[in-house]
């Protein structure tokens, strides 16, 4: 299998080849913008202008030998209608949105931290279309991406951010589990386990199973 990533930045998607090389896929990286606010400014382009770029860097991915597809980015799977991008050119395509279809399914309260509101809207939308009775409690941190493409060490983060504070919220709201809901935040993954009492979600691992299972 050979699998062509798809993400917003360089960064994510390099993270997003990294997964998959570990588990030993031959793995190659399409971004779709060369950083993290050209990528959200992307995907307010116009459906058509966001579809063909994302088409192109598809049909890029299947000449260079490609059988399957990879969106390791939730904001850009929101974005753009990657079920019929699979339809029309015939390539398996995976997207964190699946993953969460499969979360809403075991929890009735989820707590999201995506990296821009599309992104979050999105996860929404997935997990809700999954499970209608689920509650989805989330926010959105696009600086917090930046620091990470940054390389800004974990802890400085956590700390700058007072992400321990937002996540008393989400526990106070009654989250039974925390969806890492941007493809760059396993960056700070480590330093989350550390104190977060809540399992924290990563849609990757799940990805992996969809992509290597018919």
């Amino acid at each position: 299998m050979k699998v062509g990533v798809i993400a917003g930045s360089p960064v994510d998607t390099q993270m997003g080849v990294e997964v998959l090389n570990v588990k030993g896929i031959e793995t190659y990286a399409y971004p779709a913008a060369k950083a993290a606010r050209e990528q959200t400014e992307f995907q307010m382009q116009s459906s058509e202008v966001r579809t063909n770029r994302i088409q192109r860097l598809i049909q890029s991915a299947q000449s260079d030998g490609m059988n399957a597809m990879m969106i390791y980015c939730n904001s850009l799977s929101s974005t753009v209608d990657m079920e019929m991008l699979s339809r029309k050119l015939g390539i398996k395509i995976v997207t964190p949105l699946m993953a969460y279809a499969c979360y809403a399914k075991q929890y009735q309260v989820l707590s999201v931290l995506a990296g821009n509101n599309q992104g979050l809207a999105g996860i929404e939308r997935a997990i809700l279309q999954s499970n209608l009775s689920c509650t989805v409690v989330g926010a959105s941190l696009l600086p917090m991406v930046v620091e990470i493409e940054a390389q800004t060490l974990p802890e400085q983060i956590v700390e700058k951010f007072h992400l321990m504070s937002l996540f008393e919220f989400f526990e106070s709201a009654g989250a039974e589990a925390f969806i890492l809901g941007c493809t760059h935040f396993p960056y700070i993954r480590r330093v989350l386990d550390e104190k977060v009492r809540i399992p924290i979600l990563d849609p990757a691992d799940k990805m992996y199973e969809l992509l290597v299972n018919d």
